[in-house]
Order: structure tokens, then sequence, then C-alpha cells
């Protein structure tokens, strides 16, 4: 420290000498999981968690949110999570949580600016690239798992755990699918053992799970999307610890990955359509459960799953999509929630499309649509 009061440098080094007690305070929700904090992004509706995660061994306080996008160092964190002004509110901030004096900032000379500056970019520039590396050995890694699942066939599917799940969820691909002679949405694969860890390195149980695909622009495999299971397919797992762990549903991340769950009325894929030049409508749901839900009401669209709300804007308007419906659930009223819907709904704007909302009229969404059901 210097003379008149921490500077920037001395306040980061000291929140990374105390990583897991900060990640605790700022995302008290959150679990360890190795080397991450994972927990919900407490700026946002984000009602399932995953996508949000803190570096607590190297590189501690290094942190990013895959659905948005948003991420930085440990000071960026504070000022996010704690939404503060400037980094005048936040130095407060951090000294004050550190017990520290809040003396003046050292200054600093225009040289020794633009030095911290050019510094600042090359640790970000490094960062990001080994940020990029990371991601792309985590969805080989994915990508591999979900082609090691089964896949739905159609004289298999009848009575297996999945299409006991599913049934339990009004969604019958039996009656609505098999039948009509249309495919089993392809994305959608069976692990019968796969691992759901718990929290704090407590250890890990196998259990049934159904894993979908999440695909980029290209069609390139990005992400997985795991539910897990009861054993005999009755309903989502009991997991033995749910009030202190949030399982990573989306692994390792949705940004611009979608479920393409149905085809519509084509039959194509998105990269065939644009080919063929066949144009039609897309709807986007938040959930997989909602987009099987949709695609059973409306064989004709084509829909595909986020998995998350802040992910919605990022879905890859290709070209054979003409205009968008997304499927809003009726609990997003909240006003975080409703500026993430408007964010994602302008973000598709932005791609070129006509975009519209849609509401279930009764219930939480439109797997509840299907079912009849309201909320309780």
């Amino acid at each position: 420290m210097t003379a008149t009061g921490p500077t920037f440098a001395d306040i980061k080094i000291a929140l990374e000498d105390r990583i897991e007690s900060l990640v605790r305070d700022l995302v008290p929700d959150g679990h360890k999981n190795g080397k991450y904090w994972i927990g919900k992004n407490p700026t946002r509706a984000d009602r399932h968690g995953g996508s949000f995660w803190v570096l607590i061994g190297k590189n501690p306080g290094v942190w990013r949110d895959e659905a948005t996008g948003d991420g930085g160092d440990v000071i960026s964190l504070v000022q996010y999570v704690g939404q503060l002004p400037d980094y005048s509110a936040t130095r407060s901030w951090c000294l004050k949580w550190l017990g520290w004096s809040n003396g003046p900032v050292a200054p600093m000379s225009d040289a020794a600016r633009r030095a911290d500056e050019a510094h600042r970019a090359k640790i970000r520039a490094e960062q990001d690239a080994a940020d990029q590396a990371e991601r792309e050995k985590q969805s080989r890694r994915a990508f591999a798992l979900w082609l090691k699942a089964e896949r739905l066939e159609p004289k298999d599917f009848p009575g297996s755990i999945v299409d006991r799940y599913l049934q339990g969820r009004g969604i019958d691909l039996v009656t609505h699918r098999i039948a009509a002679g249309l495919e089993l949405p392809g994305a959608i694969r069976f692990l019968p053992a796969h691992d759901y860890v718990l929290a704090e390195g407590k250890g890990r149980i196998a259990l049934p799970c159904m894993i979908t695909l999440m695909s980029d622009a290209a069609g390139k495999a990005q992400a997985v999307h795991r539910t897990w299971l009861k054993p005999d397919g009755s309903g989502k797992a009991d997991l033995p610890d749910p009030k202190n762990n949030k399982p990573r549903k989306i692994w390792p991340g949705p940004k611009g990955a979608v479920m393409r769950i149905a085809k519509g009325e084509t039959g194509l894929s998105p990269e065939q359509a644009d080919r063929k030049g066949k144009r039609g409508p897309l709807v986007i749901t938040e959930g997989v459960e909602d987009a099987l839900s949709v695609a059973i009401g409306c064989p004709e669209m084509r829909v595909w799953a986020a998995g998350t709300l802040g992910n919605i804007g990022n879905a890859p308007m290709l070209a054979c999509v003409t205009d968008v419906t997304v499927c809003a659930d009726n609990d997003w009223h909240n006003p975080q929630a409703a500026r993430d819907l408007k964010a994602s709904i302008d973000a598709l704007k932005a791609q070129g499309r006509s975009v519209r909302k849609a509401r279930s009229p009764i219930g939480k969404d439109f797997n509840d649509l299907l079912k009849g059901e309201t909320v309780k």
C-alpha cells in the first residue's frame, strides 16, 4: 500500500487471497465444484443456475456468465454483482469488506496509467484466449458424452424411462410423433447412469439422465442440457442436497447454442432448409419440456429451446427463419426477468426478424397448457 491509500492493485491481491470468502458473500446460493464456484447470477432472473461461475483456483476471481457473455476479473465481479455505479464506489465497497481504511487513491502519472491499461488489456486478451480454449475443450467433452448416450429409437421408446418421464409431463411422443410417422427429436438422447456431482466435493451419485445437444449457428455441438431422472422415470430425480447444490444442467455454457427440438413442416434441418430456400417461422422456448409441448401442439413449426431466458436473445437467426415467436413463462413478471426478456427480444429483432411474444393462458408455461394445469 502507498502512503495515500490502497491502490486497486493492492485491493485485487487481497480479494484474490480471500476469494472463497468473497464468493460466498457475493453468490451465497453457489457451491464449490473443483476450481469453480457455481451459482445463480444475482443480477438477473437466473432460476436454475449453472451458467454463472467464478474461478477459485488458478486466476482467482475471474468470472463469466455463459448465458449473457459478461465476465471479467475480481474487481469487475464486485462491481457487477453489487451493481455499483463506478470504480470509486467499487473501491469503497472492497475496502469496507476487507476492513481497510478508506483513504484516497494514490495518483497515477499518465505514463503509469497507460502502462496499467496496457497491462490490463494484455491480461484480458490472455484470459479470453484461455477461456476460449477451455470452452472448446469442454464443448468437445460434452459432445463426446452426448455421442455415448442412447438414441431415442421408435421401436424402443414406448415405455422407456424417458417416455415415462415425458408422459408424466403430459408429453406423449408415442401418440403424437411415432404414431404419426414423425421423427423423435434427434437432439435428445438418454444416459442410463450419469454422475450428479454433490456439493463441496462430497462425492457423486449415478442417475438416469435425459441429455439434449445444444448446437450453434453452423450446427456444431457446443454444449449439452442434462435432466437427471428418477430410476423409474416417474419424474425428475430427488437430488440428495438440493438446498446446497445447484446441478450444472447446461455444460459448458449455452451462449449462441440452442436445442433443436422440431424441424416443422419442412422436415429439414436449418442447414438443409437454407440450401433449398425453404423458409418458415420459428418458436423459441426456455426449457426443453416447453419446446416439446409446443412441437406437439404445433407440428408445423420449427421449435428450439434456449435453455435459459438470457440465452434466447443469442439464438442464431439463420436464413430459413422468417419470423420468431418467443414463448414467455408466466413467472417472468419480476422486474429483472422482464428486462431480460425485453433484451432477448430486442436482440432477436436486431438480427432482422419480426418477433412476437406468446404466453400460455393458464399455468406457468405451455407445458402447463398441454397438461391443462394452473399455477399452484
